[in-house]
């Protein structure tokens, strides 16, 4: 399902219910730029500090556009795992002093257009977000009592007018109308409460309040003794700015909440983009990284590092063509693992993806990294144990511990097989 701000606020509670549910969580990304510059290009002898170090300043630079997250459930009376999958659509937002911005290369445009990525959506839908440094700002000058002035300032002269127009309209109300109460429909959130903020400045006898059953609605009482209705307290309104603005962030901060082992393929730069969005600016320091991102995600599983591992035990003509997503995926999908010929789980899609998904999809390549993940624990538990047979969710992460907090970082182009290019590992 994708995720806009359209059916973000509607879709929350199953999302969150979904994640809780779940025994762990496919991820995968998508990106503003195409890293091909040369702090990119692999080097054989870099260490995995070396390596941060070369691409921590161009990465701040980058912007994840779409998130998939594929919740993984496992139904024990079937066997069955049920795979729930989400594409969020992000977008930058200013927010008073808060300007977040990123590069879009000409080459990623490229790319993106290829692939089909829909920039209307990423601009007019995509979600917002705050890093944790961000929304520890804001939430500093709510405390200071700072934002509403700050927002005001920010505003372009469009939305001004529309400010004006909307105090307008109560004072022409408070004048000529006899009625009790008036609506005013701003679909903005930030809008929202600027116009709640102003109207208590200017017109101090009247109470506002958000219309019950309608979030776009502000609900002004003539009166604000009037028994029958409360007036929205300061918290509130801040409360409801702030769950807009967090946005997708939120996501992030249920996923830090329930803890659940995040599943993805060559996983390491999706994990620096992480820290720079969600988290804060990137530390100059790697072993800093390192401590803020397992601070937040303990368990981490990389698909590419795993199946790099477990193809020493295949022979040559067993052994997957490339551990890329795609033909990974195709090995364990197409039934060509002889090692998982009997026993497999059924896994089940809840909703399938439409007839033209692709790789580099986020919602589709969060659902292939889990499915791998699957497979990938169902044969290392079996080798453990020495019998194919049925194996749960816990048996597999048990046997996959090994590769818990490993993750795949290149040190040289790949042109010759799984087996002749080892990665370099970074472990948390």
């Amino acid at each position: 399902m994708e995720i806009t701000k359209q059916n973000f606020v509607e879709q929350l509670p199953n999302i969150t219910k979904d994640l809780k549910r779940s025994c762990f969580v496919g991820f995968d990304a998508e990106f503003t730029a195409i890293l091909s510059d040369e702090k990119f290009k692999y080097r054989l002898f870099d260490t995995n500090e070396k390596r941060y170090d070369n691409i921590k300043t161009e990465l701040s630079k980058i912007i994840m556009t779409q998130v998939g997250l594929t919740m993984f459930q496992y139904e024990r009376d079937l066997d069955t795992y049920v795979a729930v999958g989400y594409t969020f659509h992000l977008c930058p937002q200013m927010v008073g002093d808060v300007h977040q911005s990123f590069v879009f290369q000409a080459s990623t445009l490229n790319f993106l257009c290829k692939h089909k990525f829909d920039f209307n959506k990423f601009i007019y839908e995509g979600l917002p977000y705050l890093s944790k440094a961000e929304e520890e700002h804001i939430r500093q000058q709510l405390t200071d009592g700072t934002l509403f002035s700050n927002l005001s300032r920010m505003i372009d002269i469009g939305e001004e007018k529309e400010v004006q127009q909307y105090c307008s309209e109560v004072a022409k109300w408070l004048i000529n109308s006899t009625d009790e109460t008036i609506y005013l429909d701003i679909k903005n959130p930030i809008l929202r409460y600027i116009v709640h903020n102003e109207l208590r400045i200017r017109f101090p006898d009247v109470l506002t309040t958000d219309s019950l059953g309608n979030s776009n609605k502000v609900l002004i009482y003539r009166d604000k003794n009037v028994i029958s209705a409360t007036s929205a307290s300061a918290t509130v309104l801040e409360e409801n700015l702030l769950s807009h603005l967090l946005g997708f962030s939120q996501i992030i901060h249920l996923l830090v909440s329930y803890q659940k082992p995040i599943i993805g393929h060559n996983i390491f730069l999706d994990i620096v983009l992480l820290h720079n969005q969600f988290i804060g600016p990137l530390p100059n320091n790697y072993s800093t990284f390192k401590k803020n991102i397992t601070a937040m995600f303990p368990i981490i599983f990389d698909t590419k590092y795993i199946s790099y591992e477990m193809a020493k035990m295949l022979t040559f003509n067993e052994v997957w063509k490339t551990n890329t997503l795609q033909d990974l995926y195709e090995f364990f999908a197409q039934g060509k693992c002889k090692k998982l010929e009997n026993g497999v789980n059924l896994i089940r899609l809840s909703t399938p993806f439409g007839e033209k998904q692709s790789f580099h999809e986020a919602g589709w390549d969060s659902y292939c990294s889990g499915y791998c993940f699957i497979r990938l624990g169902h044969w290392a538990a079996c080798e453990n144990s020495g019998v194919y047979r049925p194996v749960g969710p816990r048996e597999k992460l048990a046997a996959l511990a090994p590769y818990c907090n490993k993750v795949n970082v290149i040190r040289e182009s790949n042109k010759r097989g799984p087996s002749k290019s080892p990665p370099k590992i970074a472990t948390r």
